[in-house]
């Protein structure tokens, strides 16, 4: 919930924003111009239907000193009222301190262009701050992406690549084994994942246990217990292959093992990205 909109709607606050300090700062903030804004609207229509707000002392005459009695004009003599027929009522007197007719017209034709005004002045405002503090959040985020050094592989299964060998000889780690456990990163998507050995291809001889990062995005999500085949890159941290459940993990070991002897006579170019993927 947008904290300026909060306080135009008039909504209650539910209770997560009342329990944000910034965003209870920025509501009062917000109901306090609104009020600002509301105040001035009023006095202008004032002024522009020529009343005065209830309490305020008449004007005083220029060039009369204060306290000067005015003289008296002659009353003019009184017609004869004409006698009230019966049956009709004589007119209602209006009412003190109301404007009629064209008078009253005008203060509500005047006060609902200002509400309009004020209106249209409030949500501009409110879409500016919006689209501003969307935009920082947008470079933000990108610049965070670039600096933080998180990988930049998505890992998944894209079967067999076009040059096997080369993708191995690209390789620093590929194994079988099983997932003994999975760790979320905090603010990162993601997770550090740990796989019991128990087939290495490469290095011929690896750990009992590896571990490895895996992003969120990998389908299937990883879990422990499943057989998997991993593949990370040279100089990387992250699985640029993920292969899940027998079937794709003996589709997969079935082109590892045909091009793994070819490989160990390769040598991976700088300028080649390992990515296990067509």
């Amino acid at each position: 919930m947008d904290a300026l909109m909060a306080a135009i709607t008039g909504e209650p606050l539910p209770g997560e924003a009342r329990r944000d300090p910034g965003f209870l700062a920025e509501h009062r903030a917000a109901e306090a111009d609104l009020a600002v804004i509301r105040e001035q609207l009023s006095r202008l229509g004032q002024e522009l239907t020529g009343e005065r707000a209830a309490g305020e002392p008449a004007r005083e005459v220029a060039g009369e000193p204060r306290g000067a009695v005015r003289p008296v004009r002659a009353v003019r003599p009184v017609r004869a009222v004409r006698p009230v027929r019966a049956g009709r009522r004589p007119p209602r007197p209006p009412r003190p301190g109301r404007p009629t007719g064209g008078r009253r017209a005008l203060r509500i034709a005047f006060g609902s262009l200002a509400g309009a005004s004020a209106f249209a002045l409030v949500v501009g405002f409110g879409w500016l701050i919006t689209h501003s503090g969307a935009s920082d959040d947008s470079a933000a985020s990108a610049s965070g992406k670039s600096v933080a050094g998180a990988p930049d592989k998505v890992s998944g299964d894209g079967g067999r690549p076009s040059d096997p060998a080369l993708a191995l000889a690209c390789s620093r780690l590929v194994v079988e084994g099983t997932v003994t456990r999975v760790e979320p990163q905090k603010l990162s998507p993601w997770s550090r994942v740990t796989l019991k050995v128990i087939r290495s291809y490469k290095p011929a001889q690896a750990p009992a246990e590896v571990t490895f990062l895996l992003d969120g995005g990998a389908k299937p999500a990883p879990r422990k217990g499943e057989h998997v085949l991993v593949q990370v890159g040279a100089g990387q941290r992250n699985a640029s292959l993920w292969a899940v459940g027998d079937t794709r993990v003996a589709v997969n070991r079935a082109w590892i093992t045909e091009a793994l002897p070819t490989s160990r006579h390769l040598a991976c170019p700088a300028e080649e990205a390992p990515t296990g993927k067509p």
